[in-house]
């Protein structure tokens, strides 16, 4: 929206300009048209003075005409044609309206340029991982859509709240957050991305976004607490910070 109005003021303005140009134009045209008709309704008086009889010069010698000095700068200056005031404020708008019109295209343009370079930063932190973590990304998890996998999350450590804090960091990140619940042992360290048979992609994305760096495939009792999903996050107490 603010690129539109950007580029409609610049749009309005060589309009209204064009529209004040075109209003005198027409208003000159008129009183044109005007003497016009004046002049044509004078018929009678003119066809009355031209039988009046008319005189003509002798025709000079070519001698003459060679003698003749050429006619002073200032004379010859005061004889250029002019266009007409209607004809040169004709051109002026649409000087002015072409000006309006680039102005507004490269506006246009450097906004495109500027999303364009956005979009690619976006598409760079994306894939270069996210929650302030800087882990491995692969091809397969960056075709990957983060609402495609769901998200168990076991709070691994005795630190009250830490899995739900984990879980609204996943569904942050678009995941779909599944079973947020306590985990068999409460004696984990490190934070771990476990994955069931054919989510390794989805554990590598997982971990690229939540700056988990630790995998490994799921074991029966996380899996039996997690119930339905794609990856587990078994929280660690290095979380917590």
């Amino acid at each position: 929206m603010d690129l539109v109005e950007r580029v409609g003021a610049y749009a309005g303005l060589a309009a209204f300009l064009g529209l004040a140009i075109l209003a005198l134009l027409y208003f000159s045209q008129a009183r044109d048209v005007r003497r016009l008709r004046e002049w044509a309704g004078r018929a009678p008086e003119r066809a009355a003075e031209t039988g009046a009889p008319q005189h003509y010069l002798p025709p000079t010698a070519i001698e003459e005409v060679s003698k003749r000095q050429r006619k002073p700068l200032l004379e010859r200056l005061r004889r250029i044609h002019v266009p007409q005031a209607r004809y040169l404020a004709l051109v002026a708008g649409g000087v002015v309206i072409l000006v309006g019109a680039g102005l507004a295209a490269f506006q246009l343009v450097g906004d495109d340029g500027q999303a364009g370079s956005s979009g690619q930063a976006t598409k760079r932190q994306a894939s270069g991982g996210g929650g302030g973590g800087g882990g491995k990304s692969t091809p397969a998890a960056a075709n990957i859509r983060p609402s495609d996998v769901t998200v168990a999350v076991l709070n691994g450590t005795t630190i009250a709240g830490l899995a739900s804090q984990v879980g609204e960091e996943a569904t942050a990140d678009g995941f779909t957050l599944g079973t947020v619940t306590n985990a068999a042992r409460t004696n984990q360290t490190r934070s771990q991305v476990l994955y069931r048979k054919g989510q390794k992609a989805a554990a590598d994305l997982v971990g690229n976004r939540l700056g988990i760096h630790s995998e490994a495939a799921v074991d029966a009792l996380s899996a039996e607490l997690a119930g339905s999903f794609d990856v587990v996050v078994l929280v660690g107490a290095d979380r917590s910070g």
